[in-house]
């Protein structure tokens, strides 16, 4: 399944960082979402399938929320924060974060 990243800004703590997942999440035809959070930087966002939403979709949601996506981002940085939450249960069952 191919991905398509963000930079988003605006960010602060993980409660910032679930809130723009769930968001991003609850647009249709995404299966997973994950997030490198950076706070009061540029975190990183992968979503999957890349081919589910548009750009436009991503920073209409996330614009919604509080969040300035900053443009797509190619490689991931390692997070602390990210491995923390990999398996955070979903009562739907999708995945919320998933490896890079």
């Amino acid at each position: 399944m191919t991905q398509a990243t963000y930079g988003v800004r605006g960010l602060s703590c993980w409660r910032c960082m679930i809130s723009a997942v769930d968001a991003v999440r609850a647009l249709p035809g995404v299966h997973t979402v994950g997030m490198d959070l950076e706070p009061h930087g540029e975190s990183l966002l992968t979503l999957a399938p890349a081919g589910a939403v548009t750009s436009a979709q991503v920073r209409a949601t996330l614009d919604r929320s509080g969040f300035e996506v900053t443009r797509h981002r190619r490689r991931p940085r390692p997070s602390r924060l990210r491995h923390a939450l990999t398996t955070a249960p979903v009562d739907d069952g999708r995945e919320i974060l998933t490896e890079a």
